[in-house]
């Protein structure tokens, strides 16, 4: 039994081919398929001649096909044998199709009547000009003068991937075929055309350079597709076939590159996947050494790893969209669909390039569909990649017409304050100096309403400090929200600064030595602008006073930690909550104990603004009830 099985499988395997039966209905609609009817023979050597091929030692060692020949990358030397047999109503006139047109060297050969072949030379390092028959496929002319079987063979070698069919035509019937294939491919490269024109447009509208980078894609496809469907022999060089032969490998290889930039770029991969950039920098570099290896002649050696990588990164780029998708980024809804499209297309003819399906129907028109669907999604997507810029460009035209109408209004703004600031100090500086002329007549005539006019002098002085001291916190304040204070810094020493803010609040405290003085005995030399720290410290004491009891004790200390010089204010007044401490800082905003007292809510942020113009830096200790301790940290100067 094991042997009758045996015996059943070496016949299937080495069985010869049946021949192929021509009818006059066939090669008319479609082509009549050699399917079925296919043997092979390996020529690892590539040495065999068509004497050896037909002699009894080498024509036992035919196998026979299922399909169509898929090899995959190979430098084998393949022979095909077929037979053909037509009918008596059947023309004598038949036409032989060997595609792809990519092949290197494919030769009929046709018993001839006396012995012997005849030998018909064909492949793409043959010049354009010199086929039988002009088409981009290879096409043998053949005549089947009776109507007895006729075997003939056919040598393939290339360098590109072993993929060959092989079908015949009627006149006829190849003549349609060929104006319906050169319409479709003619509509496929009008619409890459039409994508590239309409980008470059987009690119030059808004110069984003991801227009340009799908420019360079869709060129290269093109090309890709010019020369691999052998249209770059055909219209571009048909007296060059060696140009139009390695111009095969080096457009597959920048159409992956070109491919990959603008699907890394387009989808942010580098920002979404940092720990892959150096693998992005890999696949850019692996696709240059590619195109520079296919144009010295070397495609063959280095396709299958660039199949098997367009595979990979293929499969990444797929699966890569839907996941964004799922972690909320919809802005790539069509771009996802577009590389779905073509992840359902690319791996078929992939495995089929490289030997690991057979797929007896062409794949040339599937290609050409997935190649368009995904063209059109995509177009689709930039396009509405541009409408959202279009709508972000106009945003911003608007936001900038809004922030220089709102700078306009700020300018009209801080002109009338500084106006009405200006028309302010008059009048207050009159008040101060009558006040004091009025304290100084009194003090030297010695009067008994001396000391009835005394006390409410001092009230009018500290009523004008408080209107000058508002004024200069308000335009402090507009001059530091834009940017118009341009630090003039110098070396001062604390304790200068800490005297003579001392001074200046001398004549303005509710009670003789409220504020307390506590200076160090070593100098503390900080950096900062004078008038400015002025003010913070001024600041500082000025909420002492209002947030504390009449006449409680402040103290002004100035002290030094390491490298770092300190200055602060303690009081003893109604102090700060825990939960305001955050917020006491901000413009205009005041807690719910300092609303009895009048202010404006500038004070603090000023402090603290102006402490980190100049490098410093403000800390703040508070207990409800027990005061407030605020502490502004300067780095000492060695």
């Amino acid at each position: 039994m094991l042997k009758i099985l045996l015996a059943l499988l070496i016949a299937a395997f080495f069985w010869p081919a049946q021949a192929l039966t021509l009818s006059p209905q066939m090669g008319l609609h479609e082509p009549a398929s050699l399917v079925g009817h296919l043997t092979a023979l390996v020529d690892a050597s590539g040495t065999l001649r068509i004497e050896d091929v037909v002699a009894s030692a080498k024509a036992t060692e035919f196998s026979a096909l299922p399909g169509f020949l898929g090899a995959g990358y190979t430098a084998d030397t393949y022979w095909l044998r077929f037979t053909l047999q037509r009918t008596p109503e059947s023309p004598a006139a038949w036409f032989i199709e060997v595609s792809p047109p990519y092949l290197d060297e494919v030769t009929l050969f046709v018993p001839r009547d006396g012995g012997g072949f005849h030998a018909t030379h064909l492949g793409d390092l043959q010049p354009y000009t010199e086929r039988p028959v002009p088409h981009r496929n290879f096409v043998f002319p053949l005549v089947l003068q009776d109507v007895q079987p006729v075997t003939l063979y056919l040598r393939v070698k290339t360098t590109s991937t072993m993929l060959v069919r092989v079908q015949a035509w009627q006149y006829a019937g190849l003549l349609a075929d060929s104006q319906v294939d050169t319409s479709l491919c003619s509509i496929y490269f009008g619409i890459l055309v039409l994508g590239l024109l309409s980008n470059l447009i987009f690119w030059f509208w808004l110069r984003e350079s991801l227009y340009l980078d799908y420019c360079g894609y869709l060129a290269m496809m093109a090309m890709s597709g010019l020369a691999t469907g052998g249209f770059a022999s055909q219209w571009l060089f048909p007296h060059s076939p060696l140009v139009a032969d390695r111009l095969v490998g080096v457009c597959i290889s920048l159409v992956f590159l070109f491919g990959a930039k603008f699907f890394i770029g387009v989808l942010r991969l580098r920002e979404h996947f940092p720990k892959l950039n150096r693998f992005f920098d890999a696949i850019f570099i692996f696709y240059v050494l590619c195109a520079l290896a296919a144009m010295s002649g070397n495609y063959g050696l280095i396709a299958p790893w660039l199949m098997r990588l367009a595979f990979v990164v293929t499969a990444g780029v797929a699966l890569a969209g839907p996941w964004l998708l799922w972690r909320g980024h919809r802005e790539y809804l069509f771009y996802t669909l577009a590389f779905t499209a073509n992840f359902a297309v690319t791996p078929i003819i992939i495995a089929k390039l490289m030997g690991w399906i057979t797929i007896n129907l062409s794949t040339d028109y599937i290609g050409m569909l997935g190649a368009f669907i995904h063209i059109v999604l995509l177009n689709v997507a930039v396009v509405d990649r541009m409408r959202l810029s279009e709508r972000k460009m106009l945003a911003a035209v608007k936001l900038t017409a809004e922030l220089a109408a709102e700078r306009d209004a700020a300018q009209q703004q801080r002109q009338f304050v500084a106006m009405v600031s200006h028309e302010f100090r008059t009048p207050l500086a009159v008040i101060d100096a009558t006040a004091q002329s009025v304290e100084i007549a009194c003090s030297q005539a010695a009067t008994a309403s001396y000391e009835f006019i005394a006390p409410r002098q001092e009230k009018i002085r500290r009523a004008v400090r408080r209107m000058v001291s508002l004024l200069d916190n308000f335009l402090t304040s507009e001059r530091l929200d834009f940017h118009q204070t341009k630090a003039q810094g110098q070396t001062m020493d604390l304790r200068d600064l800490a005297l003579e803010a001392a001074k200046n609040w001398s004549h303005l405290l509710h009670a003789p030595g409220q504020l307390q003085l506590e200076l160090g005995e070593a100098a503390m030399p900080v950096f900062a602008e004078r008038s400015m720290m002025s003010l913070a410290l001024s600041n500082l004491i000025d909420n002492a006073i209002k947030y504390s009891p009449l006449g409680s004790p402040i103290t002004l200390r100035v002290g030094q930690s390491h490298e770092t010089g300190w200055i602060e204010v303690e009081d003893h007044g109604v102090g700060v909550s825990a939960n305001e401490i955050g917020l006491i800082f901000d413009k205009f905003y005041r807690s719910g104990d300092a609303q009895i007292v009048p202010g404006a809510g500038l004070g603090l942020y000023l402090v603290r603004t102006i402490a980190r113009s100049q490098g410093c830096e403000i800390d703040v200790e508070s207990k409800p009830g027990k005061g407030s301790r605020f502490r502004i940290r300067f780095a000492l100067v060695t």
